[in-house]
């Protein structure tokens, strides 16, 4: 799932990295983890989507700098959406603070054990009518300039590199089944886009004992100017990749209003039956000192 392998870099040795301007002058250049979130309800009536990130800060020398981004779409058919999106929010960044200053922490280890926890939280909610409660969730922990992920459903992280994207996750529908039975040949490709449960869920938090999860044991090293996009199925059953792509790369749209740009891309693409649509954005950039102490 996650293909990225490149040399660790020092980020503490890059934290005071001077560069002279034409004028003679030193610009002191620092690493940060800038951050960018933005979120509509679309045409439904509800909203069933709910994210975090934690605010843009500046990688710190003499210790480790994390931040967290959480998107969790919140299952329409199921009862509460909702509250399982906010609890399943509520309870990662309630871990995440737990953890956030620790010197060392084992983070795959980590999004593994709040995901089962927040899994059995969600699924012991009352009933109604005999039917439960249920979410997606794509996670994503930046440890100073190492980026680990987790996913459970099919909301989506992408990363933007070098102005290529690439799907970092895998959407864990019946859809993935079908690929499956096609690599076999059990089926044909048409008979698989054409089946009708292909959008079906089989992993999501709420079902009690969720074992399908995608998690990067080996932290993907980050490279000035990558950005990572953590979004719910409003965005991508809505946009095609090329279009979220050029929004993303688009000089025209300034970086923080990037994740505002794509969502009203999805709402006005879709002005009928539009879902709720959500958007993290992580950019790992280096930035003017001088600039972000104004």
């Amino acid at each position: 799932m996650f293909g990225i392998h490149r040399k660790k870099e020092n980020i503490a040795r890059k934290q005071s990295l001077a560069q002279e301007e034409p004028s003679g002058k030193v610009v002191r250049k620092a690493p940060q983890i800038t951050t960018l979130a933005r979120t509509a309800v679309g045409n439904r009536d509800y909203q069933q989507d709910a994210l975090y990130v934690t605010p843009s800060k500046m990688l710190a020398s003499n210790k480790k700098t994390r931040a967290l981004a959480l998107v969790c779409d919140g299952m329409g058919g199921m009862a509460d959406g909702g509250r399982a999106s906010a609890t399943a929010v509520q309870m990662m960044v309630q871990g995440f603070r737990e953890i956030e200053k620790v010197p060392e922490v084992n983070i795959p280890a980590f999004f593994e054990n709040e995901i089962r926890a927040i899994d059995r939280t969600i699924y012991h909610f009352p009933r109604e009518n005999g039917r439960g409660s249920g979410t997606t969730m794509v996670a994503c922990i930046v440890e100073d300039n190492k980026l680990y992920c987790a996913s459970v459903g099919d909301s989506r992280i992408y990363m933007v590199r070098s102005h290529q994207m690439y799907q970092m996750t895998r959407d864990h529908n019946y859809g993935m089944r079908l690929k499956e039975m096609v690599a076999a040949g059990q089926i044909t490709q048409e008979e698989a886009a054409a089946h009708r449960k292909k959008e079906a869920l089989i992993s999501f938090l709420g079902m009690g004992n969720v074992s399908l999860m995608d998690i990067n044991y080996d932290p993907i090293p980050l490279q000035y100017g990558d950005m990572v996009m953590l979004c719910s199925d409003g965005v991508t059953k809505t946009l095609p990749d090329e279009q979220i792509k050029r929004i993303i790369l688009a000089d025209a749209v300034r970086p923080a209003q990037k994740a505002e740009a794509l969502v009203e891309a999805a709402t006005h693409a879709n002005s009928h039956s539009q879902d709720n649509t959500s958007v993290v954005l992580i950019h790992f950039e280096e930035v003017d000192m001088k600039r972000q102490n104004r």
